[in-house]
């Protein structure tokens, strides 16, 4: 099953109560493929049955948006959160997989979308990653995430997962 691995978005354990409106747009400073550095954190899986969890760090390999379908394979990107105001914000993240889609708690529905709620701070920077860690994880195609604010989408981050060559 695919790992979705959100630093730092996990849900907010902020006392604030969280506006729509304290964050204006993102900035996305880094992509490419990563490694993931340090202890896991398992999260509650998302709606679809796909896991999630963080780790201590990541480590930036490579800028690309090309990315090999191969087991172990982790890519995303880097990104701050610009806006007023000190208070957590509700946020959406939306992940898009090519067809067929990837398997999640449901092995006969495969995922071809996803949405996340999830609470950041403004003026805060975050990783978002994904590894392919099945044989079912390495769906070639375009593999999207979205970062909405209420009805504004304030980023979209695009990568090809291309099957490797055989020679």
């Amino acid at each position: 099953m695919i790992r979705m691995l959100l630093l730092g978005m996990v849900i907010a354990l902020s006392t604030g109560i969280a506006r729509a409106n304290d964050v204006d747009r993102v900035d996305v400073y880094e992509f490419g493929t990563y490694t993931a550095v340090g202890s896991t954190y398992p999260r509650d899986s998302s709606p679809q049955g796909i896991k999630i969890e963080d780790h201590d760090g990541y480590v930036h390999l490579d800028s690309t948006r090309t990315v090999v379908a191969r087991i172990g394979a982790r890519f995303g990107f880097r990104y701050s959160l610009k806006g007023a105001g000190e208070d957590y914000t509700s946020l959406k993240i939306v992940w898009k997989f090519p067809p067929p889609g990837i398997v999640g708690s449901d092995s006969k529905h495969p995922i071809q979308r996803e949405v996340i709620e999830f609470e950041a701070a403004p003026n805060s920077s975050y990783v978002q990653t994904i590894a392919l860690e099945t044989p079912s994880d390495l769906v070639p195609g375009v593999w999207s995430f979205e970062i909405w604010c209420g009805n504004k989408k304030l980023a979209e981050e695009k990568f090809t997962v291309i099957m490797p060559l055989i020679s």
